[in-house]
């Protein structure tokens, strides 16, 4: 009995201590909240083995106290909503053992709206514009290139032609990385919930709390309902004729986030492939396929895993 208290109270040191050490870093180099899973991970194995008790909560305040008396108003808020807030969430997810795959899809979409709605709070309240902030970002990117790197490419490329053509591939992945501002933003919540799932579950799976193996990450799939979400919004998006609506750019967004899921559910069915093929003449076929057309038909993919999401090839082929 002794000994479990000692170690209940050594993770809530170690949940105060990284906290402290983070939070200290992302207030400097906020880019660091895609690295928020070392904070999601110690709270969330201290609630799936003990609780979310009071202990937890007061450890969570003395955080939040810590931030406000150091940082000021809007570090306690931003810290609040990006970070403390989604980390119960996570918690209680994970107490309730959702599936790996609801709980990452759920846990993405909990990130995103953290994220919109401490955007409005510092827009409104406390006149920092995120949106804003990240188009200069880029534009300071465009700046600096077109600084260092223009000169050279210039008098390094054979002619006027293909150095025109460089500089609108350049200007347009940055128009792109402007566009596509809340798709990306989407992403990286999926890649840390992702993240932050999958290392709960390994340590979990350590300390006996968990039956875990990573490598049936490999059936990871999705529900034919986002297929009739991706048809369905597709459709919608050949109608519209007013490229410049919000809906339109809404739409577009969405499409980037569903076909990135479908290629990486393409890219899981080739990876299945490879470790279900014996023969080594087959398998060898199969890894020159993924890497011929991750460099040269990426769309392939998309097929793929549509494919995949359609017929759930992968857990057929499995149980075959």
């Amino acid at each position: 009995m002794e000994k479990t208290r000692n170690l209940e109270y050594r993770l809530l040191i170690i949940i105060l201590l990284i906290n402290i050490f983070y939070s200290y870093i992302f207030f400097v180099v906020p880019e660091v909240i895609i690295f928020s899973f070392v904070v999601f991970v110690p709270v969330s194995i201290y609630a799936l083995k003990y609780t979310i008790d009071s202990k937890l909560i007061i450890c969570m305040l003395l955080v939040e106290l810590s931030i406000y008396l150091f940082y000021g108003i809007e570090s306690f808020v931003l810290y609040s909503i990006l970070i403390i807030i989604p980390v119960l969430i996570i918690s209680y997810l994970i107490r309730q053992r959702m599936s790996f795959a609801k709980s990452a899809a759920f846990f993405s979409m909990i990130l995103f709206v953290c994220i919109l709605v401490a955007g409005i709070l510092l827009k409104h309240f406390f006149n920092v514009d995120v949106a804003s902030g990240y188009f200069n970002y880029i534009d300071l990117i465009k700046t600096n290139f077109i600084n260092i790197y223009e000169e050279f490419i210039k008098f390094n490329i054979n002619s006027k032609q293909e150095y025109t053509m460089v500089m609108e591939s350049v200007n347009n992945v940055l128009y792109y990385m402007k566009y596509y501002f809340p798709a990306i933003t989407y992403l990286l919540c999926m890649g840390v919930a992702f993240i932050s799932i999958m290392s709960i579950r390994i340590v979990g799976n350590k300390l006996g709390l968990f039956k875990f193996n990573i490598k049936n990450i490999i059936y990871f799939n999705v529900s034919r309902k986002m297929l009739i979400f991706l048809i369905a919004i597709y459709c919608i998006h050949e109608f519209i004729i007013n490229t410049n609506s919000y809906v339109y750019i809404a739409i577009d967004n969405m499409l980037l986030i569903l076909m990135v899921m479908l290629f990486l559910l393409g890219i899981l069915l080739e990876l299945f492939m490879i470790k279900k093929v014996r023969n080594a003449g087959k398998r060898m076929l199969y890894i020159a396929i993924l890497i011929f057309c991750l460099i040269f038909f990426q769309a392939y993919f998309i097929i793929v895993g549509f494919i995949d999401s359609l017929f759930h090839l992968r857990r057929k082929l499995n149980n075959a």
